[in-house]
């Protein structure tokens, strides 16, 4: 993970609404599941799940930390929390003060003297970016957190911020948690708060050696579900074409799509680390099966063109991709593209 000489496991366990939507029981089947399958990075937040009636934020915290006492696996897993967002009557903000008092809450929930990754998870242009890095430095000082990231940065903040902390001598961010998946949104395309991984993002973190991880690369199922409508910003003439490589691709191997998303994730370079959830313990199976898929340089080929429509894969030749580039550019010669 970035600079730090730590590695964590190549998927991440996203647990927003456990404790909440997903109660204990099934909460706690999902993570003995996942640390069976030797997974060990649990992704939560201070506010999950203040959003859901009845609930008012540290849910997830607390479900982990229950469970992390009751199996005594702590020293085997990799605790992620999030700092920022507003809940309750915490506002949206980066004070230190508020960093550094909900990192203390964080930890009472979790049960635990440590977390291992501590997030900005949003940024705050209110709060100058030394009093930010000083506050998640005076963190690791003290032993309260290990490694500090960044999520919802566009790159030039997550510059700016680690600019400002090696200014100081202190640690910067080792990594950034984004929105990401496999189909590409629109160019002015809004998800609110949530930002978008994208291509000049890559190439920073890349140029940086900063980590990248994934939040909703499956589209809450959009990829498997007739009932799961795709958002208008992911619906294009490319997009389309995309989705029928990646249906070609999931029967050729015949695993779910949503398994070759993830193993698309991780497997391309640069890889990024996609975090993965579930409802149902069947979900979660079913997300794991990318942990076991090895695609082929020419698979990935295939889904990472933009506009080639799907081939038939049980027949897949380096020839099709030639053929097609030279139909394509006899078509724009006679400017029927």
């Amino acid at each position: 993970m970035g600079h730090t000489g730590e590695s964590i496991s190549e998927i991440g366990l996203g647990t927003m609404y456990f404790g909440s939507k997903v109660d204990e029981h099934n909460s706690f089947m999902m993570l003995d599941r996942y640390s069976q399958a030797g997974g060990s990075f649990l992704d939560s937040a201070n506010k999950y799940a203040s959003w859901v009636p009845g609930f008012k934020g540290g849910e997830s915290e607390q479900v982990i930390g229950k469970w992390l006492k009751e199996r005594g696996n702590r020293q085997n897993m990799f605790i992620a929390s999030k700092v920022g967002f507003q809940y309750g009557k915490i506002p949206r903000s980066l004070k230190k003060k508020i960093i550094i008092t909900e990192c203390e809450k964080s930890l009472k929930r979790f049960r635990v003297d440590c977390i291992d990754l501590y997030f900005a998870h949003g940024y705050d242009s209110k709060t100058p970016n030394d009093e930010i890095m000083e506050a998640f430095c005076k963190l690791i000082e003290t032993g309260k957190i290990r490694f500090a990231g960044a999520s919802n940065y566009y790159a030039w903040q997550l510059a700016e911020a680690n600019l400002a902390a090696n200014r100081q001598g202190w640690e910067g961010f080792c990594c950034i948690q984004q929105r990401h998946t496999f189909l590409e949104p629109t160019l002015r395309a809004d998800f609110g708060t949530q930002l978008l991984l994208t291509p000049e993002i890559q190439d920073f973190c890349t140029a940086k050696g900063i980590t990248m991880i994934a939040y909703s690369p499956l589209l809450n199922g959009a990829y498997v579900s007739e009932n799961r409508s795709l958002s208008v910003y992911y619906k294009s003439f490319s997009n389309n074409a995309k989705l029928e490589t990646l249906k070609s691709v999931s029967n050729f191997l015949n695993v779910s799509p949503n398994a070759v998303v993830l193993s698309w994730m991780m497997q391309s370079r640069p890889n990024i680390i996609p975090l993965v959830t579930g409802s149902t313990l069947s979900q979660l199976n079913e997300n794991l099966q990318a942990t076991s898929i090895q695609l082929s340089e020419e698979l990935l080929n295939n889904l990472n063109q933009s506009i080639v429509p799907a081939d038939n894969l049980t027949n897949i030749s380096l020839q099709n991709e030639i053929n097609y580039k030279d139909e394509k550019k006899m078509g724009q010669e006679s400017g029927t593209f």
